[in-house]
């Protein structure tokens, strides 16, 4: 007897786009991002269940980490003789993973939670049908991967890529009966992303600098580009290096739309695979960016016409590994003509299990870290690099306080993390309404700068659960606020929190997940700070906290034990360095003394 024959039947909603739902029966949403929470009024009415979020338990995300893992640097080698044999080349992987291993890494994550959160939904509901539109020629590729990102939460992307794992499910179990409904758009529209355009001042002083400072650049200079030095301190370290100083930018991508003729040319072998092992291979030749593939010339063109050194001292960056297409393939060939390639850290994440599977670890000669190390060589420690040159605090402040949220972020996670968001966002009210009246008045909520490209409402709901609370949207500068109140409370694992504690400015943070998702090497110095009271487990214990000590901030925070906390921390994640150009300018150029 089937397990789900006294279940109620129920149609399936994939996304929030209202044309594939029904109204006049029992629906079940596949995760709230189908619940746009502008179009309560719509769903709120409706005889809907949620399905089961996907991943969430601990042993689920072990399991699901290591899968992704191993599936990453398998699909890595296949995927760099599919594109040598495509291209007519013969790059290593290394140089493939420089120029596509992140977004790689994102298609992978992407498939694995679409294609097991349908699956788990199928096993444990039972499905009537569901919508399918007719779409056309709706093609999933992108030009590049920062508009793969934004098509990660675009509807109709997801809707389509839903519905063919959807088809390869159903050829399997034939449990789905699926309508058609016709949608004429075959665009997906970047509605969060507008494009600023500059003052004509701006203009000019933009186009002078990228036609004149190249003027005084050598073939040999040291390529820096987005190091995270602050700008004074990055024209100290070129100087230092003996060069003029340049403000490298990168020219937009010439962008190609996808041609389906020369993407049946490409595709990964799926003879011996089934399930989403084969489902993942097959769908890479219809995902992957058009800049790796029709476009991928068109690249290497711009790449050659660029008035960057020639052959390069070395090459330093703490950002442009990532979504900087004509960077990452300039890099790539730099490397594989045997041009060293450091990267700097970007952020808190030297504590997050298996970073150094991360391209920029693999693919660096040498990772520079903001203090931490391990036993593999190429893994330096040196400073916090947004904190060169800046005073540390030396008196307190007085005000309110400023809780500082996290935002959704995309669908590109292993698991539902909207529904981990929604925990959170449960945190933040437990915490504000843990504070006695008198402190909540003195309370301003910063919302995350980025809230806006997502329909989870968080002004709506603060309005709704705490009315009173004093918002802040994000139009004023973080920095500016932290410095109008005398604590501030980060309720998530942030880049914020390393510096702060650097400049020594008094904060509290708390969030659900504990220390269950740091590494272990990283957990005893979160328990210093977890025993001098700045780390809290949940939000009612910050609460109280903050309660206890909010007449006597400064007391709390100059006390020995906290300070010796926040020093300790910080020689191992957010180490202050003295004389940090001279120490970057060392680390840069060691193998050059090496080699005498």
């Amino acid at each position: 007897m089937n397990v789900l024959e006294n279940v109620m039947n129920r149609y399936l909603i994939t996304t929030a786009d209202e044309r594939s739902w029904i109204f006049d029966g029992p629906v079940i949403f596949l995760g709230q991002w189908c619940q746009d929470y502008d179009r309560r009024f719509v769903w709120s009415s409706m005889d809907f269940e949620l399905a089961k979020p996907f991943g969430l338990k601990p042993n689920q995300k072990e399991h699901s980490l290591v899968t992704f893992e191993n599936l990453s640097n398998q699909l890595l080698k296949e995927l760099s003789n599919g594109l040598n044999a495509f291209h007519c080349t013969d790059h290593s992987v290394r140089y493939w993973q420089i120029v596509l291993g992140h977004w790689l890494r994102r298609y992978v994550k992407l498939i694995f939670n679409r294609y097991y959160t349908l699956e788990q939904t199928l096993n444990n509901y039972s499905i009537s049908g569901t919508t399918i539109l007719d779409v056309g020629s709706y093609s999933l590729a992108t030009a590049d991967s920062t508009r793969f990102m934004r098509a990660c939460d675009n509807d109709v992307w997801n809707h389509v890529l839903s519905s063919r794992i959807l088809m390869y499910l159903s050829n399997e179990n034939n449990k789905i009966e699926s309508k058609s409904f016709q949608h004429k758009s075959i665009v997906i529209e970047d509605r969060y992303f507008d494009i600023v355009t500059s003052p004509e001042d701006k203009k000019l002083i933009f186009n002078l600098r990228n036609k004149l400072l190249p003027m005084f650049s050598r073939n040999n200079d040291a390529f820096i580009i987005s190091s995270y030095l602050p700008r004074r301190e990055k024209i100290k370290l070129e100087l230092m290096l003996g060069q003029c100083p340049q403000i490298w930018r990168s020219p937009p991508l010439n962008t190609v739309l996808p041609d389906y003729g020369q993407r049946q040319r490409f595709s990964l072998d799926v003879t011996n695979y089934q399930g989403f092992d084969r489902f993942v291979r097959l769908q890479l030749a219809d995902v992957i960016p058009s800049c790796y593939l029709e476009g991928y010339k068109l690249m290497l063109e711009q790449v050659k016409s660029l008035p960057w050194p020639a052959k390069p001292r070395f090459i330093y960056t703490s950002n442009n590994y990532d979504t900087d297409e004509i960077f990452k393939a300039w890099t790539g060939l730099k490397v594989e003509h045997g041009t060293r390639y450091y990267v700097g850290q970007h952020g808190n994440n030297g504590t997050w299990p298996s970073f150094e599977n991360q391209p920029e670890v693999v693919t660096s000669d040498k990772y520079i870290t903001w203090g931490w190390s391990n036993i593999d060589p190429k893994i330096v420690p040196a400073f916090i690099f947004k904190m060169a040159g800046v005073k540390i605090r030396s008196s307190l402040k007085v005000g309110g306080i400023l809780l500082i949220e996290t935002n959704l972020g995309g669908r590109n996670a292993l698991w539902d993390n909207y529904s981990e968001f929604s925990n959170y966002q449960n945190q933040q009210f437990r915490f504000v309404e843990s504070l006695p009246k008198a402190i909540q008045n003195t309370l301003t909520v910063r919302l995350h700068a980025a809230y806006k490209k997502y329909h989870w409402g968080e002004e709506e709901r603060w309005q709704e659960r705490c009315p009173d609370v004093r918002i802040e949207s994000g139009r004023v500068p973080i920095q500016k606020l932290i410095d109008q109140n005398m604590l501030t409370i980060y309720s998530y694992d942030s880049t914020g929190i390393l510096e702060s504690l650097a400049l020594n400015i008094p904060i509290m943070c708390f969030w659900h997940k504990g220390m269950d998702d740091f590494l272990p090497s990283a957990k005893p110095y979160y328990k210093l700070l977890r025993n001098a009271g700045i780390l809290h487990d949940s939000p009612e214990q910050a609460a109280a906290m903050v309660t206890r000590h909010c007449r006597n901030v400064g007391e709390w925070w100059e006390s020995p034990k906290v300070q010796t906390a926040r020093e300790q921390f910080c020689a191992q994640y957010a180490r202050i360095e003295k004389k940090p150009v001279r120490t970057l300018k060392h680390l840069l150029t060691l193998h050059e003394s090496n080699q005498i």
